[in-house]
């Protein structure tokens, strides 16, 4: 790949293994990078890393702008895939102007952010002391971003690189909640007598919980619980689906057993389910694939009113949209996402996130799905709270991003929030005088094997970002 320095340092930061809670590989080779350019540098208890570069000489008395990014990348990859994130190099190919991943994502999201700040480092721009702070665990819980001080960094502009739309400045996002529900049992013989199926689900497009939640894309999860609902006598032995709290379920499958009576039934209300299915997502999920094998008996179950309370619960459970944004167009103010069901021997944890601009309706939703949980006996916790960020229009950065966009390009950037969540809100926690925005590249798929990069466009926000930061270095 040779496609100017940002490109370059992205190659590099691929062949780094940067799972969320384990960016140590990552955080070693920013440290060894501020040693090797002569740049001074600080780490938190937290991981979390600030390298600087002092002022270029004509821009002493420009003010101080902080480049953020988080070193940590969602793990997501085909089922056919075999990686290990924690030790093995993301695999890229390009594909005319767009970069891929091999099987999995590609960690653009958020690798060209630091890609970014990297260049700012080493590049040769007329501009006042800039800091690029990189947090840990961006996606898994923000814990970096929580950590974060006020002594981290000096400046009070902020743009953050974690955004995914050329041509669009994001100023404000949604807050978020991950309400867990957790069920256990005491395990029971499975009836021998059984005949015993294995249902899978797979091939979903998954993606973004927040990006992409109100393209109606499947959730394998509710896929699953829909099926299982509709028959009547059933021995449940094992659940799965999901992965992370912030990526829409692609896979989900379950063990069970039904009355060897109704075994033809059950396989004929299958076939007119998989074709409901597949008909309802064709256009958002092309790939979808329903099946169901014969599978040996399970020795242990899943008592029969837990399982039928679960499904049950699962079943009514929302997600999606809940509901858009009446003052900006086309945002979704609202959302909760069924992310993952992982059981263990006697009990199963259940995950969703629920996200909002509005800090009330946020927790609402939150409060209403776990009453659900809680009718069939779950215990349930609310984990990784985060604040959303709200926008500010008379943001003398955002003005000025806006003057050189149309300097650079004649045309007026789009300016909007997002319903993902960033990290800024947190930074506001503790610096309140903050003034932020948020930038990239063109990024679609992310969080999911179809994450993809446009080279064009990553060349022409880095361009976009020089300008900036030059027009901020000559104000004095």
């Amino acid at each position: 790949m040779n496609h100017g320095p940002v490109l370059e340092y992205f190659e590099a930061i691929t062949k780094i293994p940067r799972p969320s809670k384990h960016e140590e590989k990552m955080r070693k080779y920013l440290l060894a990078f501020a040693r090797d350019h002569h740049l001074s540098a600080r780490e938190d208890a937290a991981g979390n890393i600030c390298i600087v570069r002092e002022p270029d000489p004509a821009c002493r008395d420009a003010p101080a702008v902080v480049l953020q990014s988080h070193m940590d990348m969602v793990c997501e990859k085909d089922q056919t895939k075999t990686i290990n994130f924690e030790t093995d190099p993301i695999e890229t190919e390009i594909v005319g102007d767009w970069i891929y991943a091999k099987g999995t994502t590609l960690g653009a999201d958020n690798g060209i952010g630091i890609a970014y700040s990297l260049a700012a480092l080493t590049e040769n721009i007329r501009a006042g002391k800039i800091e690029c702070l990189f947090t840990v665990d961006e996606e898994t819980g923000l814990t970096g971003a929580k950590a974060v001080s006020a002594e981290m960094f000096e400046g009070s502009l902020l743009i953050n690189l974690d955004s995914e739309e050329e041509g669009a400045i994001c100023t404000g996002c949604a807050g978020g909640v991950e309400t867990v529900a957790e069920i256990s049992w005491t395990p029971v013989s499975s009836p021998a007598e059984n005949v015993y199926f294995r249902i899978t689900i797979d091939g979903l497009s998954g993606g973004h919980s927040g990006m992409e939640i109100h393209l109606g894309r499947a959730n394998s999860i509710k896929i699953l619980a829909e099926f299982l609902a509709k028959i009547t006598a059933i021995t449940v032995c094992r659940l799965s689906g999901g992965n992370l709290s912030n990526a829409i379920p692609r896979h989900a499958e379950a063990v069970f057993g039904i009355p060897e009576a109704d075994v033809e039934h059950v396989r004929d209300m299958f076939s007119a389910f998989e074709c409901e299915t597949i008909k309802k997502y064709e256009q958002t999920d092309p790939h979808i694939s329903l099946s169901l094998e014969p599978k040996e008996v399970e020795e242990k179950s899943i008592p029969n009113d837990v399982a039928r309370e679960l499904i049950a619960a699962l079943n009514a459970c929302q997600n999606g949209v809940i509901a858009m944004s009446a003052v900006i167009p086309d945002l979704v103010q609202t959302s909760t996402n069924l992310a993952a069901i992982e059981m263990k021997d006697n009990s199963l944890a259940i995950t969703t996130l629920q996200r909002s601009v509005s800090e009330s309706e946020k927790f609402a939703v939150s409060k209403s799905i776990a009453e659900l949980f809680e009718q069939c006996g779950a215990v349930v916790i609310t984990e990784n709270e985060f604040p959303g960020w709200m926008p500010d229009p008379n943001s003398p950065l955002l003005q000025t991003a806006i003057r050189v966009h149309e300097k650079m390009y004649g045309a007026r950037p789009l300016v909007g929030a997002t319903h993902g969540g960033l990290e800024c809100g947190l930074f506001k926690r503790v610096r309140p005088e903050l003034d932020m925005i948020a930038i990239g590249p063109n990024i679609t798929g992310a969080h999911s094997p179809k994450e993809r990069m446009q080279i064009s466009s990553a060349n022409r926000v880095w361009e976009y970002l020089c300008e900036i930061l030059e027009e901020i270095g000559e104000k004095k």
